[in-house]
């Protein structure tokens, strides 16, 4: 029997890769659906590449006819493992077809290797002989030198350049006399108005078309500056970007008088935050003015020295701007005194909070000494005395009380 062993690659295109068992397979004669007798197969066959050409679509290559060289026949699996119904369909949900190349066994056959293709799209199998089952038979198409293939692309291609000039030269030519010559049209003469005439609407138009003239004249776009932004904006925007051009402004002014050396900023937060809605005004805060202050030193001069004052009110900040070399060497030691550490922090806090502790300690130890020193030698009178006169006597004393009694009593 001429049976083939049929192995396929887990890994295509790589030649070191170890070949799975597919199916053992023997050609098969159907009526009239398939040749065998001009089909050799070797004894083992490897499908190790796939492809969506359309040479490889059974539908494609037997209805067009353009490469008679292909020969078509069915196999059948004689194995028993039933592996031939997985691997159709894993070549039919990914729409592509299986490939083997392979030496003819032609002893005579001088030319190209051999290409065995396993179309995804099988065709329909109406009757089979008597002990087959459909699902163990492939169908498989023959060429018998892998050359053809490529002739057959390059004849595919010439012919398909052909049919496109053939396409592009024939639009053209409908497009061309679709095309009409455009025509210019002429220029609107102004109307030309006897200025010879009489009547009231005579003297109307000619009026009006002096006017016009004269409008023509005097009209003119607008101009305006494309780099000027702040007339788009509102609210904080608008309170932010104004306040930035001022301090710019002030500050090159600044810059160039030189007999200046210092000059002082004063940002007032609520007057600046008047116009802006109350929805925005927490937009408005005294860290970003004078982050604005700031920047916009040091974009006027990075060398310049800018300094806050310390001032008691949350809503108003001075700066001091000073140029190079005026600094005073005040302003510049506490500008560059560096935090303390959060160790030297925490032990200065820890170093405190003993001492105070120890003098507490040591101020309720005198207390107590002196208590108990006292207990012995001290007498307390009058804590526990009760008037037990009755409220006759009482009024009776209050009214004939003297002057100097009363005094000494609220003493």
């Amino acid at each position: 029997m001429n049976e083939t062993k049929l192995l396929l690659s887990p890994d295509p295109g790589n030649p070191n890769a170890k070949p799975d068992f597919l199916a053992t397979v023997e050609p098969i004669q159907l009526a009239h659906k398939s040749t065998t007798a001009d089909i050799n197969l070797p004894f083992e066959l490897t499908f190790d590449a796939y492809t969506r050409e359309p040479w490889s679509l059974h539908s494609s290559s037997s209805a067009s006819n353009s490469n008679p060289h292909w020969k078509y026949c069915h196999l059948h699996s004689t194995d028993g493992r039933n592996r031939l119904p997985g691997f159709l369909k894993y070549l039919r949900d990914r729409k592509k077809a299986a490939v083997a190349k392979f030496e003819p066994t032609d002893v005579t056959h001088q030319e190209g290797r051999a290409v065995l293709v396993v179309p995804f799209d099988q065709p329909d199998i109406d009757t089979v002989p008597d002990g087959v089952d459909k699902n163990q038979l492939l169908f498989v198409m023959y060429l018998r030198d892998e050359n053809l293939l490529k002739t057959n692309d390059a004849n595919g291609q010439q012919q398909s350049q052909q049919k496109q000039s053939k396409q592009s030269a024939s639009t053209s030519q409908k497009i061309q006399p679709q095309q009409k010559p455009v025509q210019k049209k002429a220029p609107i003469k102004p109307i030309q108005i006897n200025k010879k005439g009489t009547g009231l609407l005579c003297s109307l138009l000619v009026s009006k078309q002096r006017t016009e003239n004269h409008l023509s004249i005097v009209r003119g776009p607008t101009r305006t500056d494309p780099t000027d932004f702040s007339s788009s904006l509102t609210g904080a925007a608008a309170v932010i970007s104004n306040f930035r051009s001022k301090i710019s402004t002030s500050l090159e002014t600044f810059a160039s008088n030189p007999s200046i050396h210092t000059t002082q900023i004063t940002i007032s937060l609520s007057s600046l935050v008047k116009e802006v809605p109350l929805s925005e005004r927490d937009k408005v805060t005294m860290d970003i003015l004078k982050y604005v202050v700031y920047e916009q030193v040091e974009e006027i001069n990075d060398k310049w020295i800018a300094a806050k004052e310390p001032g008691g009110f949350m809503d108003e900040c001075c700066i001091n701007i000073y140029k190079e070399g005026y600094c005073p060497k005040e302003v510049l030691e506490d500008l560059n005194r560096g935090e303390l550490p959060e160790e030297v922090r925490g032990q200065a806090k820890y170093l405190a909070e003993a001492k105070s502790k120890k003098k507490d300690n040591k101020t309720k130890k005198e207390e107590e000494v002196m208590k108990q020193q006292n207990e012995g030698n001290v007498t307390v009178l009058n804590t526990n005395k009760r008037d037990r006169r009755t409220l006759e006597q009482i009024q009776r004393d209050l009214e004939t009380e003297t002057e100097d009694e009363k005094r000494r009593r609220f003493e």
